[in-house]
């Protein structure tokens, strides 16, 4: 699989210097025969090289079973035990290998990405259990904000208060249940929450924030990991009510160039993240499950409003 994705990588330098080339030909003064026969040729040349990267994207869709939740890089099993003491020993050894893995996993997100200007992709498929899933990525620069920590902080006030947003914002009627792990930059609450037509999903996961200040700020950085709980003994999945929802999820802020080459830097913030929508077990109209699918990230942009709004003191 890294060898196909090397090869997506080289195909899409392979097209970059042939849309050069091309401008160059439309720019040249040359015989007019000679230059729409090359003109043609290499534009014959550049629709292959692009079919070739649609055909590999293709073979990399997240459509067979090494991309599902169990072995996505950024889950780990994570089983939480009905005692108070347990539960927090529990999630603080878990700490440093979330935060490590998922900084990994968006550093190699963005790895052949030249630019840091604003981009969103996702994929959405349907398991072999009728479970929705979808895998997305988002850059997001923040005109002018150059405070790194006054984005870290607007990002752990607008998942702090996710709740709220999703209430206001989404017209969803939202409960949040946050379980103590002492004030270390550990979390682990469990959010409920009821759409327009009355369906209920659940989502109880873990979360962990760090921000690092380096002595230069191209070195500083804040990150949030966030994961799915798989088994909690204290406050079990409910599927005969609700319809559960796993959140896999990084964000990473960080300062970037303004452009190549520029000293001007400002705020950008990534945020990569695996949704799981599992098949409900109770019965649901075809009509009020697609609505749940449509819904199925749009907390996250609900987050992402919350963020801006902070930064901007917009509404």
């Amino acid at each position: 699989m890294n060898h196909t994705r090397k090869q997506k990588v080289d195909l899409k330098e392979e097209v970059r210097l042939l849309q050069i080339k091309l401008l160059e030909q439309l720019q040249s003064t040359r015989n007019l025969p000679y230059l729409i026969r090359d003109n043609d040729m290499l534009s014959s040349i550049l629709r292959q090289h692009q079919l070739g990267i649609a055909s590999i994207q293709s073979i990399l869709a997240p459509n067979v079973s090494m991309f599902e939740q169990e072995a996505h890089p950024l889950h780990s099993p994570v089983y939480l035990k009905a005692s108070w003491e347990d539960r927090k020993t529990t999630i603080q050894a878990m700490r440093e290998k979330k935060l490590q893995a998922a900084h990994k996993y968006i550093t190699e997100c963005c790895q052949f990405v030249v630019s840091a200007k604003p981009n969103q992709r996702d994929e959405r498929y349907e398991t072999a259990n009728g479970d929705i899933c979808c895998a997305m990525f988002q850059t997001v620069q923040f005109s002018g904000v150059t405070s790194l920590k006054q984005v870290y902080d607007a990002v752990i006030f607008g998942f702090n208060n996710v709740e709220i947003s999703i209430s206001e914002r989404l017209g969803h009627i939202t409960v949040r249940d946050d379980f103590d792990c002492g004030d270390n930059g550990n979390y682990n609450a469990r959010i409920a929450s009821t759409n327009h037509i009355g369906v209920s999903t659940e989502v109880n996961s873990i979360m962990f924030t760090q921000f690092v200040e380096a002595q230069s700020d191209d070195k500083s950085y804040g990150i949030v990991a966030i994961d799915s709980v798989d088994v909690d003994e204290l406050y079990p999945y409910t599927p005969s009510v609700h319809v559960r929802k796993d959140v896999c999820a990084v964000v990473l802020v960080t300062t970037e160039p303004l452009q190549c080459g520029s000293n001007r830097r400002v705020a950008t913030l990534r945020r990569a993240a695996y949704v799981k929508l599992h098949h409900p077990e109770f019965y649901l109209s075809e009509s009020a499950w697609h609505d749940l699918q449509y819904d199925v990230t749009r907390w996250g942009d609900v987050m992402l409003r919350s963020v801006s709004s902070v930064l901007y003191s917009e509404p």
